[in-house]
C-alpha cells in the first residue's frame, strides 16, 4: 500500500508503524509488526512509514523519533507509543480498541 493513497478517515483500527533505516529498534520491531499484522488480518491495517521518505504523514501525525507507532480508530488517533514496545503490549492496546 502506498502511503500516500492510505485512507486513515475509514472505519475500522490502523497502525502505522514509524520507522527509518538506520534504527536498531526499528529492525527489532519489524517481526513484531508483521506477527500482529498476520494475527489481525482483517480486522487491523497495518501499515510501516519511513519517517525520512514519508515526513509529511510523520509531521501529520507528530511522530519525532523512531521507532513510534500511532493507532488510528475510526479516524481518530487513539494512542501514540513514542518508542518499542514488545507483542504483548501491542496487542493489548489493539484488543482494547477492536
Amino acid at each position: 500500500m502506498n502511503v500516500n493513497h492510505l485512507d486513515t478517515d475509514a472505519p475500522g483500527i490502523t497502525l502505522l508503524a514509524f520507522e527509518n533505516d538506520w534504527c536498531a529498534q526499528c529492525y527489532t520491531e519489524r517481526p513484531v509488526i508483521q506477527k500482529i499484522e498476520d494475527e489481525y488480518r482483517g480486522q487491523l491495517t497495518v501499515q510501516s512509514v519511513n519517517v525520512a521518505t514519508d515526513a509529511t504523514l510523520a509531521d501529520k501525525y507528530r511522530v519525532q523519533t523512531a521507532p513510534s507507532m500511532v493507532l488510528i480508530k475510526d479516524g481518530e488517533v487513539v494512542e501514540r507509543i513514542p518508542h518499542f514496545i514488545d507483542h504483548d503490549q501491542l496487542e493489548s492496546f489493539i484488543r482494547y480498541y477492536l
